[in-house]
């Protein structure tokens, strides 16, 4: 029996400080989410400034929201500036953007159509 591929993926960009996020992110806890995210938030000691597309993401769950969350938080407590990048085809991407910023204003989100 093969393992069962992640119907996600949290890679670095092209550039230093660049992720991108890709499918379903529908993990099991808020820790599942931690250990996904680690890579970004081990990088914020190595950059100023971050970027992460969340184009790709066709789901979020509310502990993935959390998480995020959690990376953004690491990021202001370095000085590290944050900008997201988002899809208006994607409809909860938009009231997320809305929402972090919200918390968040020093964040620079972006929702493209």
């Amino acid at each position: 029996m093969r393992p069962e591929r992640p119907d996600y993926a949290v890679e670095p960009g092209q550039s230093p400080g660049t992720w991108i996020l890709r499918g379903v992110l529908r993990l099991e806890s808020p820790e599942a989410y931690a250990k996904a995210f680690q890579p970004i938030t081990a990088s914020l000691g190595e950059v100023r400034a971050i970027s992460i597309d969340l184009s790709q993401v066709v789901f979020l769950n509310s502990s993935g929201i959390r998480g995020l969350a959690d990376v953004l938080l690491a990021a202001r407590a370095r000085g590290c500036q944050v900008s997201l990048f988002g899809s208006a085809a994607v409809p909860w991407q938009k009231k997320l953007a809305t929402s972090l910023t919200g918390l968040f204003p020093e964040i620079v989100m972006r929702v493209d159509r």
